[in-house]
This record gives C-alpha cells, sequence and structure tokens, in this order.
C-alpha cells in the first residue's frame, strides 16, 4: 500500500521534474531562435546537417523542401537552397510552406523507405517568355 508521505514525495518529485523539463524546451527554443536569427541576418546559413529534408517534395528551383532541425511545431517548409544560403535568384522557389496548412511526408520518418530529397540538384532556369 502507498503511503500519504510517498504519494506527496511523488507529486514533489514529478514538479521538479516538469520544471526541468520546461526550462529544457525554453533553452531550446532560445537556441533555435538565436540560429534562426544568424542565418535571417545572412551570416550563417544551415548546413546540410542542420536540416531535416522532404522525402518527395521538392521546390519549383529543383532543390528539396527542407526545414531547420529543432524548430517549433508553428514553423514551415523552405527551399533547402535558400536555406543553405545557395539559392539562384533567377529561378522560381516556393514560398513558405507552414507545418500546420501543409503535410509534407520527412525523410526520416519509416514510411519513407528511405527517399530523401538532399543531394546536388541542377536547378531548372526561368525561361523567358517574349
Amino acid at each position: 500500500m502507498i503511503t500519504e508521505e510517498q504519494y506527496k514525495k511523488a507529486i514533489e518529485d514529478r514538479k521538479k521534474a516538469e520544471d526541468i523539463i520546461s526550462q529544457y524546451h525554453q533553452e531550446s527554443n532560445e537556441r533555435f531562435d538565436e540560429r534562426y536569427q544568424e542565418f535571417e541576418k545572412g551570416t550563417k546559413p544551415f548546413t546540410d546537417d542542420e536540416l531535416r529534408y522532404a522525402a518527395y517534395n521538392r521546390c519549383p528551383c529543383g532543390h528539396g523542401l527542407a526545414y531547420p532541425k529543432n524548430c517549433r511545431l508553428n514553423h514551415f517548409w523552405d527551399c533547402s537552397a535558400i536555406l543553405k544560403g545557395i539559392a539562384d535568384t533567377k529561378v522560381q522557389h516556393t514560398g513558405k510552406l507552414p507545418f500546420m496548412f501543409y503535410s509534407i511526408k520527412s525523410e526520416d520518418q519509416p514510411s519513407a523507405r528511405g527517399a530523401t530529397t538532399r543531394g546536388p540538384v541542377v536547378p531548372q532556369v526561368k525561361k523567358d517568355i517574349s
């Protein structure tokens, strides 16, 4: 039988654990925000190791869609060439595709069966229609 003392101790331990978990998530979010600000300022593009790629979906430019690892649930898919700072401005790129509105399978999902849009891609040049 569980005593009242054991119960109170478990409640106290749970509170401590929840505080640690909350602090961990807060610090993780702060690190991501700092890293994303470096990207937005143009001082530090993302590397392939920092990105999670789509299994099948690509930007119209030919590069895979991706998002930075450790981002929040309100983030979005974007062209990996933009995220890596190698986007060709002469070609069309996708807009940001928020997670809440787009269901895109990522390369790390078991159902992707190893599919990925990582790797070198020759972007398609926009044709001048005159």
